[in-house]
């Protein structure tokens, strides 16, 4: 029912909620028995079942590939993605340009999923999945070509410290790539409040003018500025439709419809604020200069 108000475009307040039991439905063929060992949770389950194979959001294979075009990687490429979720956008553009590449994930269950999903691919070395402490992660100076990261930095506090962190590890002439949610200008403050609060981990966004300062106080060279909210927008509606549709006509167990009714509750808000135009979603390409080049700047 939340699902269904939410699609249709309308608020629902549900006072009792029936959970029927697990009769048919792809979500749940041989669930395991409340309480029993299982490598990965329904949370991590339904997810997928949103977004697709090892996807932890918006975007397909073809989508990723699109936003890291700019990189024009190859096989000499070294590349680490920030907030690489359950690593299927790291395991897509190794396998695609035959680079080696590490995914570095906040939430460590997920993170942990990431790595086993990896290590099914036979991509464990290729592309591993590592948790990191993303408040005191310190990267090895110089050592990567290419940075990467989708939807993750907005929550991160102190993203200046990331941010300096991530450049110093740039290799000079290196590139860093990102999307992530920002908020519009004099966004609405309530359209902000109530997105926020639905959020599981607290957010701390930027405006799209506090990244391009950011960037440049760091002496970046920024190739691409963009506002990307139309297109992901289309890519949310577009999965949860294929969602709605795949779980017609099923019934589902306690533990997987929690994790639905999870889901819903957390991407109602996000589109809700989007739809206010309170949230949009940025992309940012940078390169980093060299050092001969920064002396020249003076």
């Amino acid at each position: 029912m939340r699902l269904k108000a939410w699609w249709e475009g309308y608020d629902l307040t549900v006072h009792q909620k029936k959970l029927v039991p697990f009769e048919s439905g792809e979500l749940d063929e041989d669930a395991p028995e409340p309480g029993s060992p299982e490598w990965m949770s329904k949370r991590l389950e339904v997810m997928q079942e949103i977004w697709g194979e090892g996807m932890s959001g918006p975007g397909d294979k073809n989508y990723i590939l699109k936003l890291v075009k700019p990189f024009a990687l190859d096989p000499k490429h070294t590349v680490i993605e920030v907030g690489a979720g359950l690593g299927g956008a790291t395991r897509i553009i190794a396998e695609h340009f035959d680079i080696w590449m590490t995914g570095l994930e906040a939430d460590r269950e997920v993170a942990d999923a990431g790595m086993e999903l990896s290590t099914m691919a036979g991509l464990a070395k290729r592309a591993p999945i590592h948790y990191f402490d993303v408040d005191h992660y310190e990267f090895r100076e110089s050592s990567i070509d290419c940075v990467f990261s989708k939807e993750a930095l907005y929550l991160v506090e102190d993203k200046e410290r990331l941010l300096a962190e991530i450049i110093n590890m740039i290799k000079p002439r290196g590139q860093l790539l990102f999307t992530d949610y920002v908020l519009a200008e004099n966004a609405d403050t309530k359209a902000v409040g109530d997105w926020k609060k639905g959020e599981p981990v607290a957010p701390h966004p930027w405006t799209m003018k506090d990244y391009e300062a950011a960037l440049t106080e760091a002496r970046l060279d920024i190739r691409i500025k963009e506002d990307i909210t139309e297109d992901v927008h289309k890519i949310i509606t577009s999965a949860w439709a294929g969602f709605l549709n795949s779980i017609k006509g099923h019934t589902m167990d306690k533990s997987t419809a929690d994790a639905v009714e999870q889901a819903v509750e957390l991407w109602t808000r996000r589109t809700k604020a989007i739809d206010s135009g309170a949230l949009r979603i940025c992309r940012f390409h940078a390169l980093k200069k060299d050092a001969e080049k920064m002396l020249s700047d003076w």
